[in-house]
């Protein structure tokens, strides 16, 4: 299971500030704007079938298991002036309605920084809450969704570094746990879901695995920071193994893609 967080809520001081004491600017609403519809709470009602398998061989629904050697945390290195997301998403962003995506702050300073890193870049309020408390967050994830899935240079960025660098080292690493060698079929999502946690937040998104959301057990998922740690905060929270409770932070840092197995 997983839990996205600018802190682990363990770890928080108080109500209203974040661990290291910054007033929490976003109060309310949910903790993150995505590129996807789907919803990211939780409830048994909005369930229209049950993706588990009934064992570890997937018997009943013709499913079957990753080997262990894939389901644990990988990292892969990357040259950002090579695939420069940073920039892509950048430039994505920046063509966006401000209203209602967001927009790059200010610095009152602005000696020597560039305000328009995406730690940087502001999400409205109104953005993260849900229609029916008066927001505009089923519009905001929709005209997200439509962005990314129309820019084609992002997109083109993208398929190049599947296929360039995250499935050879798959195939790889797959080809070491199973000793099979011969020819193997990968499909991915396309587009990507495109993330932006506000920060710092209140909100966090409980502990979870995948397959509660309808995925099936044979997908890996990879997350691809474009901000840092240490100014955001920003981090995912995976436990070693499906319900060990033991989460500790990824630890992914531009620059790197980290695997892990989320359903």
């Amino acid at each position: 299971r997983k839990v996205s967080s600018a802190a682990r809520p363990a770890e928080r001081s108080d109500g209203e500030t974040t661990p290291d004491g910054v007033a929490f600017k976003y109060r309310t609403g949910i903790p993150t704007l995505r590129s996807s519809a789907h919803r990211v709470k939780y409830s048994l009602e909005h369930r229209r079938h049950d993706p588990k398998p009934k064992n570890r061989r997937g018997d009943g629904t013709n499913t079957t298991f990753l080997p262990a050697e894939l389901c644990r945390k990988h990292t892969v290195g990357y040259s950002e002036s090579e695939y420069d997301f940073h920039s892509a998403v950048a430039d994505m962003l920046r063509w966006c309605d401000p209203a209602i995506v967001g927009d790059f702050r200010t610095l009152s300073d602005g000696a020597g920084v560039d305000s328009e890193t995406l730690d940087n870049f502001v999400v409205p309020v109104a953005s993260l809450t849900r229609r029916c408390q008066g927001g505009v967050l089923e519009e905001a994830q929709e005209y997200l969704s439509e962005v990314v899935s129309s820019d084609d240079a992002f997109l083109g960025l993208f398929d190049r570094f599947v296929r360039e660098a995250v499935l050879p080292d798959l195939k790889r690493r797959l080809q070491r746990a199973t000793g099979d060698g011969s020819e193997a079929t990968f499909h991915y999502q396309r587009p990507p879901t495109i993330r932006i946690q506000p920060g710092p937040a209140r909100a966090y998104v409980r502990a979870h695995s995948d397959d509660e959301y309808g995925h099936q057990n044979g997908e890996l998922n990879y997350w691809l920071p474009l901000t840092g740690r240490a100014k955001t905060g920003v981090d995912l929270h995976c436990e070693s193994r499906k319900g060990e409770g033991d989460h500790s932070p990824l630890g992914a840092e531009r620059g790197t893609v980290v695997s892990f197995h989320g359903s």
